[in-house]
C-alpha cells in the first residue's frame, strides 16, 4: 500500500499542472456546496425565524448539488483521459488492474485532502456574508446570525469524494481491465465507437428527458414546470455520453464537404476531431451546461413574470386599481358601496402537512413563510379560476382557498384543515375552495372575515373599481390610479425585483462553471506538448499549429452552442406551456447573448492562448 501512495504522490507531482486545475474546481465546489449547506442547517437551527431560508436553500441546493457533482466528475475524468499511455505502460510493466485503479484513488484523495477543506473553510467564512441580500430578500429577518456549523463540511466531503474516486476509477477502467499490450495499443488511439451499455443509458436519458419536458402539458404551473427544467440536465447528460458519436459525425461530415479546400489547417483539425472526439467531448460538456443553465434559469424567470402579469391581467374584472393610504382607500370603498372591493397581503406562516405526529423534531421545516392575500367575496371583482369548492364560502371566518399546487403539495382538498400560525398564534383553517391563478393572486386567499379572525395587519392595500366614480378623488388625494393592465405590469416589476436573490444565486452557479470550463480547455491543451512537438518534427508550422487549434476550438464552440441549445428547448416549451399557456420557448434575450459571449470568449480565444505557450515547447523526458 505505501508503493501507491508513493506513486501517487510522484503522479501528482510530475502533473501538478493538471492536478492544480482539478484542485482549483475541488475548492470552489466544496466552497459552494458548504455553504449552501451552512444556509440550511442555520434555518433550521432558527426555527421559525429560518423557515424561508430553508426554503430558499433546499431549492438552491438541489441545483447546487447536481451541478457541483457532475462538474467534478468531469473535470478529473478530464484531467486523467490524457494519461491513458501512461497507465498502458504501468500495465506494460507488470502493473495489476487493481494496483492501477488504487494509485489514481490515491491520486484524487491526496488532491482532495489539500483542496476540500481549503474550500470548505472558505465556505463556511462566505455563508455568513449574504446575510444582507439575504436579509434584504426578504429571506431572513434583520439583525440574525448564521452561526457555524461542521455539518455542512461532513456533508460537503460526502458528496464529492465518491464522485470524484468514481470518476477517477472509471476514467482509468479501459486501460487498466486491457492486457498489458492491448493496453499499450489503445493508448496511442481512441475506441472507435462507444460501448453498448453508453449508447442504451443515452438513449434512456434523452428519452426520459423529453418525457419530462411534456409534464407542463398534462401539470401545468410551477410543478409541471420545475419538472421540465430537470430535462434539460438529463439531455445534457446524454449528449455527453455520446458526444464522441456526435463530434466525430460532425468532423466527418467537414471532411467530405470540403474536401481538399480546407487546407492543411482545416484538414488537421477535421481529423483530430474526428479521431479524438472523446478528448474533445471533455471540452464541450462544460460550455454546453454553462449555456442551458443559464438560459434555462433565465427562461424560467422571464415565464414565471409573464404567468403572473397574465394571470393578474385574467384574475381582476375591474376598470380601475387604486393604491395608497388606507383612509383614503376606505373613504373611497364607502362611497362606492357594490362597486368596489380591496384587496391586500398577510404574511404569515402556513402549514398544509396534517402528518407530522411522528416526527416532532421537524416541526419547524414543515411550516412555509408565504402571503395570505385577502379578497372581496361577494363582488365578482376577482376571478381566480376555481376549480373545486366556492369562493363566497370565504365569507366565514376561518375559512381560505388554496391554489391546486399548494394543495398537490399539501396534500390538501376541500374541507380539509390547514395551519396557519400568525404573530406566534396558531388557528386552524378550513379548505374551502382550490384555484388556478396562484402566479398572479398567490397560494392562499382568506376572506375579510377569516382577517379579522386572524388579528392581521394587512399590507399592500389596492382597492378596486368597477367604474371610474371615485378616480377623480383618487388622484386628488395622491393616490396611484391605474388600470388593470397597469397593475400587473407593477406586479410584474416588484415580483422582477424580488427575484435578485435568485439571480445571484445563478450567477454563482454560473461562475462556477465558467471557471470550470476554462479550467477543462486548458488542461486538454496542456495534455498535446507530445502531439504538437510531433506534427512540428513532420514539417507542421507554429502557425498552422495555432490555426488547427484555431479551428478546433471555433467547431467545439458552434457545436457547444448548438448543442446546448437543442437540450434545453424542449425545457423551455414545457415551461413555457405550464406558465404562460402557451407553448412557445421563454428565452431572455440578454442572458442569452451574454452566456453566447461567454461560450465564445471561453471556447475560442483560450485554448489558443493555451495552445502557444505549449507549442514549440518539448515535452519532458
Amino acid at each position: 500500500m505505501s508503493a501507491v501512495w508513493t506513486s501517487a504522490r510522484s503522479a501528482v507531482r510530475v502533473h501538478r499542472s493538471s492536478f492544480a486545475g482539478s484542485a482549483v474546481v475541488v475548492a470552489l465546489a466544496a466552497a459552494l456546496l458548504t455553504a449552501t449547506g451552512a444556509w440550511l442547517t442555520g434555518g433550521i437551527r432558527a426555527g421559525e425565524a429560518g423557515s424561508m431560508l430553508v426554503t430558499v436553500a433546499s431549492s438552491f441546493a438541489g441545483t447546487a448539488v447536481l451541478i457541483a457533482l457532475f462538474v467534478v466528475a468531469s473535470t478529473i475524468a478530464a484531467a486523467l483521459r490524457p494519461r491513458a499511455r501512461e497507465f498502458a505502460l504501468l500495465r506494460a510493466v507488470g502493473a495489476t488492474t487493481a494496483q492501477v485503479r488504487q494509485m489514481v484513488s490515491a491520486e484524487v484523495l491526496l488532491v482532495f485532502a489539500v483542496a476540500a477543506p481549503l474550500g470548505a473553510l472558505s465556505g463556511l467564512v462566505l455563508a455568513p456574508l449574504l446575510g444582507g441580500p439575504l436579509a434584504g430578500g426578504g429571506v431572513l429577518p434583520e439583525g440574525f446570525r448564521l452561526g457555524f456549523s461542521g455539518w455542512p463540511v461532513l456533508a460537503t466531503l460526502a458528496l464529492l469524494v465518491p464522485t470524484a474516486v468514481g470518476a477517477a476509477r472509471l476514467a482509468g477502467r479501459e486501460s487498466a481491465r486491457l492486457s498489458p499490450a492491448g493496453a499499450v495499443r489503445s493508448a496511442a488511439t481512441e475506441p472507435a465507437g462507444l460501448s453498448r451499455g453508453r449508447t442504451v443509458t443515452a438513449a434512456v436519458l434523452a428519452s426520459s428527458g423529453l418525457v419530462v419536458a411534456a409534464v407542463p402539458f398534462v401539470l401545468p404551473g410551477l410543478l409541471g414546470s420545475a419538472a421540465a427544467t430537470v430535462s434539460a440536465f438529463l439531455l445534457i447528460i446524454a449528449a455527453a455520453l455520446i458526444g464522441p458519436l456526435l463530434l466525430g459525425w460532425v468532423a466527418r461530415r467537414g471532411l467530405r464537404l470540403l474536401g481538399g479546400r480546407s487546407g492543411a489547417v482545416g484538414t488537421l483539425a477535421l481529423t483530430n476531431a474526428r479521431g479524438f472526439s472523446r478528448r474533445l467531448t471533455g471540452a464541450v460538456v462544460p460550455l454546453m451546461l454553462l449555456l442551458a443553465l443559464g438560459v434555462v434559469q433565465s427562461g424560467v424567470n422571464v415565464a414565471v413574470l409573464d404567468g403572473a402579469e397574465r394571470q393578474v391581467r385574467e384574475a381582476i374584472d375591474a376598470d380601475l386599481v387604486v393604491r395608497g393610504d388606507d383612509d383614503v382607500l376606505d373613504r373611497l370603498a364607502a362611497g362606492t358601496a357594490g362597486t368596489a372591493g380591496s384587496t391586500a397581503l398577510v404574511t404569515a406562516q402556513v402549514w398544509t402537512d396534517q402528518d407530522d405526529e411522528d416526527l416532532p423534531f421537524l416541526d419547524g421545516l414543515n411550516w412555509e413563510t408565504t402571503a395570505l392575500r385577502t379578497v372581496p367575496t361577494d363582488t365578482g371583482l376577482i376571478d381566480p379560476d376555481v376549480r373545486s369548492g366556492s369562493l363566497s364560502d370565504l365569507a366565514s371566518p376561518g375559512t381560505v382557498a388554496v391554489s391546486r399546487e399548494a394543495a398537490l403539495g399539501g396534500m390538501a382538498s376541500v374541507g380539509d384543515a390547514i395551519g396557519v400560525r400568525l404573530d406566534g398564534v396558531e388557528s386552524t383553517l378550513t379548505v374551502v375552495a382550490t384555484y388556478e391563478r396562484s402566479l398572479g393572486l398567490g397560494d392562499y386567499l382568506i376572506g375579510d372575515a377569516t382577517g379579522e379572525q386572524l388579528g392581521a395587519s394587512p399590507t399592500d392595500r389596492v382597492l378596486l373599481l368597477r367604474s371610474d366614480s371615485g378616480a377623480a378623488e383618487a388622484r386628488a388625494s395622491g393616490l396611484t390610479v391605474t388600470d388593470v393592465a397597469g397593475y400587473a405590469a407593477q406586479v410584474r416589476a416588484e415580483s422582477a425585483g424580488q427575484q435578485q436573490l435568485s439571480a445571484a444565486l445563478l450567477f454563482a452557479l454560473l461562475a462556477f462553471i465558467a471557471v470550470a470550463a476554462a479550467n477543462t480547455l486548458m488542461m486538454l491543451v496542456g495534455s498535446r506538448r507530445a502531439e504538437f512537438a510531433l506534427l512540428s518534427r513532420t514539417g507542421a508550422t507554429r502557425r498552422q499549429l495555432l490555426g488547427m487549434v484555431t479551428a478546433e476550438s471555433a467547431l467545439l464552440t458552434v457545436v457547444a452552442l448548438l448543442a446546448g441549445m437543442a437540450c434545453v428547448l424542449p425545457a423551455l416549451l414545457g415551461v413555457g406551456q405550464g406558465l404562460t399557456g402557451v407553448p412557445v420557448p421563454t428565452i431572455d434575450g440578454g442572458a442569452l447573448a451574454g452566456l453566447t459571449a461567454v461560450v465564445v470568449l471561453i471556447g475560442l480565444p483560450l485554448p489558443v492562448w493555451a495552445a502557444s505557450r505549449v507549442i514549440g515547447v518539448h515535452p519532458r523526458g
